[in-house]
């Protein structure tokens, strides 16, 4: 008889002991939330004395890239370019503020192609010098067209087809003017002779098409008309400069937004009627 109460007092006292050790090991979790945001914040320190080691204008740079994209649509997974920055925010351009343009009809006229090649000159010399300056991004004019002219490396890595944030940073811009004026749009994509190297591409063709149409996506997507723009893929076909060297073949690639400053209802009836 002397045995049993012995034995359950020794049960007790370890089913204590084990409730006591659980309860602690609750209380006591707040640590790892806690060392994890002081890991965070120190990772974040470090990251701050790193950017003020850096060469003056870096910073500045960094953060004229970062504002630039900050309102666009992520459409690719690879990094924020910094070489060549974004000069500038998008609210200092008068095209953004829609109070400031009036809103013209759909009837080309000189005035109306006049306003779109200033607007997207202001875009350029304002908002992306660096890369005006750089040969990246070019505008001119002639008797039919407004041109927008842009290097394939500032839209798209290597081989693919996927914008880059600079180039939706960039698109934003011109679908505003294009939605404000209204007119045909043709998108030229342009490879140069290399052969592709892909498994998802078929020729250069397959790839100047696509890298027209990812253009033409989201200049449709940020607003303009669709039955006012079309893409166009003219492979190696069209070279700006003969192909005898890795600069010339770098210029070869690109893509030209052809502004018309014919009047038309529609892109089929400018093209075929």
């Amino acid at each position: 008889m002397s045995d049993n109460p012995t034995r359950t007092s020794k049960r007790r006292r370890i089913t204590k002991k084990k409730s006591s050790s659980s309860d602690a090991q609750g209380r006591d979790r707040w640590i790892l939330s806690y060392a994890d945001f002081m890991t965070l914040l120190f990772a974040f320190f470090v990251a701050l004395y790193a950017l003020s080691e850096k060469n003056s204008g870096d910073e500045r740079r960094l953060k004229e890239t970062l504002n630039g994209v900050f309102d666009a649509v992520q459409k690719s997974i690879r990094p924020i370019n910094v070489g060549d920055p974004i000069v500038g925010e998008p609210k200092d351009i008068d095209v953004v503020e829609s109070k400031s343009i009036p809103v013209v009809s759909p009837i080309i006229e000189d005035s109306h192609s006049s306003a779109i090649y200033s607007l997207l000159s202001q875009i350029v010399e304002k908002q992306f010098s660096g890369l005006h300056q750089s040969g990246q991004i070019s505008v001119s004019e002639s008797a039919e067209w407004v041109s927008l002219e842009l290097k394939s490396g500032l839209l798209f890595s290597q081989g693919e087809y996927d914008l880059t944030n600079e180039a939706v940073a960039l698109l934003i811009l011109v679908a505003d003017i294009l939605k404000m004026h209204p007119s045909v749009v043709l998108i030229e994509g342009n490879t140069d002779d290399t052969a592709v190297n892909s498994r998802n591409l078929v020729s250069n063709w397959h790839l100047s098409s696509l890298r027209a149409s990812s253009v033409v996506d989201e200049l449709v997507y940020r607003g303009v008309d669709p039955k006012m723009i079309a893409p166009i893929g003219f492979s190696s076909e069209h070279p700006k400069v003969k192909n005898t060297s890795d600069y010339a073949r770098q210029q070869n690639r690109r893509v030209i937004m052809r502004i018309s400053k014919r009047e038309a209802e529609n892109v089929y009836d400018y093209l075929f009627k």
